[in-house]
């Protein structure tokens, strides 16, 4: 049966450095992103997080500047083929607009 694709936003691939925080994860998960959107983005993670966790993200985009800092919800999870890590997909949630501007503005500058 084929994919059905469901994101709404074309993804950018881009690895930023991303740090996911949430209550019920065993420590915080400091990684890079594989790819941003303005809904959310996709990182590699140490162990799997549950569908609909809540997390709290700092996502640094440009050396210098302050990070990000966003909430969303993880999406999806898949293990990485001969890999003790995980593929993590992570949806944004509660962004403001001006928030949504500036990714917007970031990822339009990486594309081009």
């Amino acid at each position: 049966m084929p994919i059905t694709e469901r994101r709404c936003a074309a993804r950018v691939r881009t690895y930023a450095p991303v740090r996911l925080t949430a209550p019920q994860l065993p420590k915080v998960i400091q990684t890079l992103t594989k790819d941003v959107s303005p809904d959310g983005l996709r990182c590699i993670a140490p162990d799997a997080c549950p569908v609909a966790t809540l997390l709290r993200i700092e996502l640094s985009l440009s050396p210098g500047q302050e990070p990000m800092l966003l909430t969303g919800r993880t999406a999806w999870f898949r293990s990485l083929p001969y890999s003790d890590q995980f593929d993590l997909g992570v949806e944004f949630t509660d962004l403001s607009a001006e928030t949504h501007r500036r990714l917007s503005s970031y990822l339009t500058d990486l594309a081009a």
